[in-house]
């Protein structure tokens, strides 16, 4: 180790932060792990929505390993999450987006309750599962604003 460098590490798979608290702490870090750190939380964090258990459910249990943040796959408890796949897209230079898609039937109860299909076959699930991602398309409100409008002239003349 070099001399009069300290090197730490924090285990933050535990750790359920309010955005304030977890901007203050990345705030701490050299800002070339600020990018890393935040790109597992969103992984992280869309795991745990696709489950619909909040953050306090499998935050801790699912690690993710990749090749350049391509070929995203995750670990729970040791075990390889097959059935899952995740993507991780990066918008601008400090914002990124993550997607985690995996079988319904591992969603929460709760979360369970509001899909409209729980049950499906090995082959439809596949199918699924091995849809292509769809990249984001960024627009402005006006641009949103007039797919609005011609959406609801269409429905009018309907």
């Amino acid at each position: 180790m070099e001399e009069g460098v300290k090197r730490w590490v924090v285990d933050i798979s535990k750790w359920n932060p309010q955005p304030t608290h977890f901007s203050f702490a990345l705030s701490l870090l050299p800002s070339q792990q600020h990018s890393s750190i935040t790109r597992y939380w969103c992984l992280k964090e869309a795991y745990v929505k696709a489950m619909g258990s909040g953050l306090i459910e499998g935050l801790n249990k699912v690690e993710f390993s990749h090749t350049n943040w391509t070929n995203i796959s995750a670990t729970m408890d040791g075990k390889v999450m097959a059935l899952w796949r995740f993507w991780l897209i990066e918008l601008g230079e400090r914002h990124c987006v993550a997607i985690a898609r995996g079988p319904p039937k591992s969603a929460d109860i709760s979360y369970k309750s509001t899909l409209k299909k729980v049950e499906f076959t090995e082959d439809e699930y596949n199918i699924g599962l091995h849809l292509p991602n769809v990249d984001f398309v960024e627009l402005s409100v006006e641009q949103l604003i007039l797919i609005l409008q011609k959406a609801l002239d269409c429905e009018h003349i309907s």
